[in-house]
Order: C-alpha cells, then sequence, then structure tokens
C-alpha cells in the first residue's frame, strides 16, 4: 500500500523509491552505505547509487547550471568567471558591456565542445589571483566556483555532457532563460547517471516534504523535456 509521502510524490510527477540508511549519532548525518563514515543525507543517498553503478553531483541543480555556463561561452570572459548563470541568463549585469544577448548564449550552447567545457571550468576553479579592470575600477578576485559549489569535479561536467548532449541541454537551457532566477530554485539534489541513463533525485530525510520549487521545477521541465525525476525517501535501516 502507498504512503501519503509516496503519493504526494507521484503526483508531482516524481518517480518514488526507499532507500534504507542507518542514522548517525547526532540524528542529523547518516551512515555512508560504503565507507561507513557519516555524510549529509544527499551524499549518503549518493554513495547508496553508486553501489548499483551511479554516478553523479549530489549539489542541487550546480552541477547542471555550472555545465549550461561552460557551453555558452566559446572562450568564458574573466569578468564572468564567477557570476551566477542565472544572472548571466536573465541580463542582471552590473556592467551594460558584459551583456550577452540570449541567444548568443544559447547558440554558443549548441555548437560547444567537451574542450570548451573543460578548458571554461578549469578558469572558473582557478584561485588566480586574476586582476580586472572595468572603466576606472580595478579588482583584484581569489574566488573560486568550488566556493559556491563544494565538490564540483572536470568529470562531473564532462560526464553530464556525455549522457544529456547538445539537444536536451539546449532545451533545458532555453526553458530556464525564461525565468532564469525562478529556474535556479528547486532543482532535485542528484544528478546523477549509468548507462546513457540520467536521473534527477530528490532526497527527502524523514519528516521532509517536496516545497514549492521542487514542484514548480518539475512540472516545467520534467513532462516536457522528458527528463526522469526521482524522489528517493530515507528510511531509517
Amino acid at each position: 500500500m502507498s504512503t501519503a509521502r509516496q503519493r504526494s510524490a507521484e503526483k508531482a510527477g516524481f518517480r518514488y523509491f526507499e532507500v534504507p540508511l542507518a542514522c548517525g549519532a547526532n540524528g542529523k548525518e547518516w551512515v555512508c552505505p560504503q565507507r561507513g563514515d557519516t555524510l549529509s543525507v544527499e551524499r549518503a543517498v549518493l554513495s547508496h547509487l553508486e553501489g548499483y553503478g551511479w554516478r553523479g553531483f549530489w549539489g542541487e541543480g550546480g552541477l547542471l547550471l555550472n555545465l549550461i555556463k561552460c557551453m555558452s561561452f566559446p572562450e568564458l570572459p574573466l569578468h564572468h568567471r564567477l557570476t551566477y548563470v542565472e544572472a548571466i541568463y536573465a541580463q542582471i549585469i552590473a556592467f551594460e558591456k558584459e551583456k550577452v544577448p540570449v541567444k548568443h548564449l544559447l547558440s554558443a550552447l549548441i555548437e560547444a565542445t567537451p574542450a570548451q567545457v573543460q578548458r571554461n571550468f578549469t578558469l572558473m576553479l582557478d584561485r588566480g589571483p586574476f586582476v580586472t579592470k572595468r572603466s576606472s575600477i580595478t579588482t583584484t578576485s581569489t574566488g573560486s566556483v568550488l566556493d559556491f559549489f563544494p565538490g564540483l569535479e572536470p568529470w562531473m561536467l564532462a560526464g553530464l555532457f556525455q549522457v544529456a548532449g547538445h539537444d536536451l541541454l539546449h532545451r533545458i537551457a532555453s526553458t530556464f532563460a525564461r525565468d532564469p532566477y525562478e529556474y535556479r530554485r528547486g532543482w532535485p539534489d542528484l544528478t546523477v547517471w549509468k548507462d546513457g541513463q540520467l536521473r534527477f533525485v530528490e532526497v527527502k530525510a524523514p519528516g521532509d516534504s517536496l516545497g514549492q520549487s521542487q514542484k514548480t521545477i518539475a512540472t516545467t521541465f520534467r513532462t516536457p523535456l522528458g527528463l526522469d525525476f526521482s524522489l528517493a525517501a530515507v528510511v531509517p535501516d
């Protein structure tokens, strides 16, 4: 018999499955199925899926949106090295000359190469220092994309690029461009792939439920683009 959480997930468009995990001593972390250490619930579920051959990233839409950013520039400008992709696509940029029309971003994306993605992501990883001059203003930055998306690695962008392909990523980016700040929020916790299959997995610990932004993303992207959205309900083992 289905539970209320299962029915709610399926109504929102998520396939439902349960993941048995042992809870850590503090009640907020969970035991990694493969190594035995304690992790956040998202990383513990990712470890569970890795045991079945899945690979991916646990940081909500961080992997997908950073891949879109890397694909949107043949050469990522230094001044956009740490700019959020939603600001770039929404054209909310302080300096007018640094704005790039969305149609140009999408044109670059559909022509992107793996080498381009890796080159742009390497620039985003690099802590510099980088000196940027804008009119009479000179700034020095030493930050990295890892300050905002810890754990992202180049192989993850390469893997997602390969399994999703240009067409799907272009359709996702085109929909994202309609309302970048709204569609920045609510992506499932895990982006994983195996044997050519791509899945977006929302992780819920006991007592958690889907938020409105998560339902919005599912409605906007899942059915129109044929994406696989799942909800992993953690069951204390």
